[in-house]
């Protein structure tokens, strides 16, 4: 081999032996970032933890659904949700005040996302909302969704999945999400809270709504005369809190507290005493949370 062949070959070595230390170096800085913002994010203070230490927690409501949840007569939050929510913070601590922030339903995933609430009352699982947040690993409520119309009547899948066919329904809702799936071809008028959806079907300017139990027996309190289409639910909603992603602390501890309590009866029992008796009058069987999260059924 001639010195200047060797050169070469020295040179090129040299040349590979530095682009494998960046591309090293690249490598390192690259995990190193990624891990600091896992760190970070491990960093970050528990809703748990800043509650007892606050001695706060905010958590994003919409008080606008007796039974479930409502401003009662004293002008005080009231309801299943508030209810359990108010149990499971003094299970934390009884120093904690519990802040219910009232906001349209759409309102309030944003507004754990972004800090503005540590947490919220139930939404459905949906799989679009679980990345935004995670939700409680069990149950806080089974509700049974019907269509309800201003009159009973066995209508086909036909009949709803028309373009005449005009549905109404809470925007950004899980119902608003089921009609589009399940009746694609129907229209739907959305509305910020349930009152304006009913009053559209009341009115007939929409043919039916989805429904779920406790917004029905309200309903039906109130004098409303809205009528069951068909015999069975549309479907049953697994609805569960909803808390801020990576909160792991937090998850843990709420997951642990609803299915402790479910296997006591006391979910049970708090969701008859706001629900299930009335629904029960009303000639509507509903579902409560048992043992393990698992749906109950109750017929009396």
């Amino acid at each position: 081999m001639d010195t200047k062949q060797g050169s070469e070959i020295q040179a090129n070595r040299r040349a590979l032996l530095t682009a494998g230390l960046f591309a090293g170096g690249a490598a390192a800085v690259a995990v190193s970032t990624a891990s600091g913002a896992h760190a970070q994010e491990a960093a970050s203070e528990s809703v748990l933890d800043k509650a007892v230490r606050t001695k706060k927690i905010t958590v994003a409501a919409s008080l606008k659904y007796p039974p479930n949840m409502y401003i009662n007569d004293k002008g005080e939050p009231d309801g299943y949700e508030i209810a359990l929510i108010r149990r499971m913070i003094k299970d934390i601590s009884p120093d904690i005040q519990v802040e219910f922030a009232d906001m349209d339903f759409g309102q309030m995933f944003a507004a754990v996302e972004s800090g503005r609430a540590d947490m919220m009352t139930t939404g459905t699982i949906l799989p679009s909302r679980s990345l935004r947040g995670w939700f409680a690993g069990c149950a806080v409520t089974f509700q049974p969704v019907y269509i309800v119309g201003r009159q009973a009547a066995d209508l086909t899948y036909d009949q709803m999945n028309a373009p005449d066919f005009k549905f109404a329904a809470l925007q950004g809702s899980s119902q608003e999400a089921k009609i589009r799936e399940l009746y694609p071809n129907a229209s739907v008028s959305v509305f910020p809270d349930q009152t304006g959806a009913i009053g559209e079907v009341m009115s007939g300017r929409a043919n039916a709504t989805l429904q779920s139990l406790f917004t029905i027996v309200n309903t039906k309190k109130q004098g409303a005369d809205l009528a069951i289409i068909g015999k069975d639910p549309a479907y049953v909603d697994h609805n569960t809190f909803f808390l801020p992603t990576g909160d792991t602390k937090m998850y843990m501890f709420v997951t642990n507290w609803l299915l402790y309590n479910a296997a006591g009866g006391i979910l049970n029992s708090l969701y008859r005493e706001y629900v299930g008796k009335d629904a029960i009058a009303a000639g509507l069987p509903y579902l409560a949370v048992g043992p393990g999260g698992s749906p109950l059924h109750v017929e009396s």
